[in-house]
């Protein structure tokens, strides 16, 4: 997996802000909007989520190819990229089909569209929200060509399934907006390993833990991507110490704070974690053992 964005929906910098993490000389406390990407040992990319910078961490990722998005809710910092996809999938609009010379040129993509997963609440509100996409234009260019797929009826016992990889949605509480996180896990080795991607979330319910325990059963958490906006608390993001009281539930090898605001830098995130870890039993002894606990940032690589 790869952090696209670690930020959370104004980005970093933010637009009109002189703090000290703004006015940051330091690569790592340059945020994009929250997303990731998971690419498998033969190339095949799974994107997490597709927001307003999509354009702009595709292209400086060198992103060429998708098999599939997931996404995690319809707010607009993970969902208003979506325009972007067609270059991963064409679609023809009316006006083109009708003109020979651009049907030639662009033709459309074979097949119901990029498979773009999701729970059915999501997949009602993109629907109507970017109906445009689903309805050939009199006049226009091409709009992508994407298939919704619900997820609500996935679960450990009934996963994603694709060559070398399961992947089992969890359900979060975004404020109130239910939200969804994702379990990646790799079949392709001896070892099943597993990567949790939790953004974004205020609440994790003993069902929801349950879901990321069942998904990884019999195997090892890796790495944990949780949302953790700052230290104090908020409405709709855990805070650090949310974060944290999560994570020691999970008890994955390597935990990664994610969607964070431009309150700390990247140095004084790891300060803050460092200084309170004490409080944290399973997390401490993690650490302890080769393990670690830190901010993510953009363009980290998770193995």
């Amino acid at each position: 997996m790869t952090i696209l964005g670690s930020g959370t929906s104004h980005g970093v910098p933010v637009i009109g802000c002189d703090c000290a993490v703004c006015k940051s000389t330091d690569p790592k406390d340059k945020r994009f909007r929250a997303s990731a990407i998971v690419t498998m040992d033969d190339g095949r990319n799974f994107l997490i989520d597709v927001g307003p910078d999509f354009r702009q961490q595709a292209l400086l990722f060198g992103l060429k190819k998708l098999e599939a998005v997931f996404l995690t809710h319809t707010h607009a910092d993970h969902l208003h990229g979506i325009d972007d996809l067609r270059i991963f999938s064409h679609k023809n609009s009316g006006a083109m089909k009708n003109n020979e010379v651009l049907n030639k040129r662009f033709p459309e993509t074979q097949g119901k569209g990029l498979p773009f997963y999701m729970n059915e609440f999501s997949r009602k509100v993109i629907r109507k929200n970017f109906h445009y996409i689903f309805t050939d234009h009199k006049v226009g260019g091409g709009t992508p060509k994407l298939d919704l797929i619900s997820c609500d009826k996935n679960s450990a016992k009934k996963p994603l399934v694709f060559k070398g990889l399961s992947v089992v949605p969890v359900s979060m509480l975004h404020g109130n907006l239910n939200a969804t996180g994702w379990v990646f896990t790799s079949h392709e080795g001896s070892v099943k390993k597993s990567i949790v991607y939790l953004t974004d979330c205020n609440y994790l319910s003993d069902d929801s833990i349950k879901m990321v325990q069942d998904a990884v059963a019999g195997g090892q958490v890796s790495h944990l991507v949780i949302d953790a906006l700052r230290i104090e608390r908020h409405s709709t993001h855990n805070s650090f110490d949310q974060a944290l009281c999560y994570a020691d539930r999970i008890c994955a090898e390597h935990t990664w704070f994610t969607h964070l605001s431009h309150d700390l830098s990247h140095p004084d995130i790891q300060k803050y974690i460092d200084e309170h870890l004490s409080g944290y039993k399973n997390l401490e002894k993690i650490v302890l053992n080769g393990g670690s606990v830190s901010p993510s940032y953009d363009g980290l690589v998770l193995e």
